[in-house]
């Protein structure tokens, strides 16, 4: 394929959830500050429902989604792709064993948020985030190497709020955000969540879920406190690193 001159080519593995890559592509369109087609960013996006979920691999041993995550970002390697991002905060847990599979460095959305922060908004965070990322601790040692305190939610918090506005309960016919509900049910489930991050003293809050990134207009509407999301740090990052050096 024809390279541009101005930008590396973007590879966006999505599928994790549905939404999460044509979201991230849309916003490097309005982050890239091209006044013309020919001047945005060239992006491949392979949307993989079929990689296993994270969460069910790490909490209940259901299959490792390891090898179909490097097939699928060699596919956008294959394609062409020069930088490669995985809109999925869970999925960096696997961050270092696939940059050592792949050719084609993934730039860390975890670690990006946490160099990024506006220390304006304060030191102490809290964070929105899957069971499976509390439990493994990569957003708490983020934070710690750059001087940040993380609030994470408690097990309880995750279980009756984050992980069921994200999964929803099918078998109460609830629909998460993975199903693409926004709805009003799922923005107060995990609002509770944040008020309780907010009552135990987080400055800002962080959206780190892809999912969670979906509703963020909505979060950002009943906060008192700054959100930011890590989906928004992804993109800006991937703006920068994907402009070509002028020789």
């Amino acid at each position: 394929m024809s390279q541009s001159e101005t930008w590396k080519t973007v590879g966006i593995l999505g599928g994790m959830g549905a939404e999460a890559g044509v979201e991230l592509a849309h916003r490097l369109i309005t982050l890239s500050g091209a006044r013309t087609d020919a001047e945005q960013i060239p992006c491949l996006l392979y949307t993989n429902p079929c990689i296993p979920d994270r969460t069910a691999n790490l909490l209940y041993g259901g299959p490792s989604p390891t090898e179909e995550l490097v097939r699928s970002l060699q596919v956008l390697i294959d394609s062409g792709a020069e930088l490669l991002c995985i809109p999925c905060n869970t999925a960096h847990i696997w961050h270092e064993t696939l940059s050592e599979r792949v050719d084609v460095p993934i730039v860390h959305m975890i670690r990006t948020m946490a160099a990024n922060h506006d220390r304006s908004l304060g030191e102490r965070v809290g964070v929105l985030c899957t069971t499976g990322l509390v439990r493994f601790g990569l957003y708490q040692s983020a934070c710690a190497e750059h001087g940040l305190e993380a609030l994470m939610p408690t097990e309880d918090e995750l279980e009756q709020y984050v992980m069921r506005a994200i999964y929803g309960s099918l078998d109460e016919g609830l629909v998460g955000l993975k199903g693409s509900n926004k709805g009003e049910t799922i923005v107060g489930l995990m609002w509770e969540a944040a008020q309780r991050l907010i009552a135990r003293g987080a400055s800002a809050l962080w959206l780190a879920c892809t999912e969670i990134s979906l509703i963020k207009e909505e979060l950002t509407a009943l906060s008192p406190v700054p959100v930011v999301d890590a989906m928004d740090s992804l993109a800006e990052e991937l703006v920068r690193q994907a402009r070509r050096a002028r020789a």
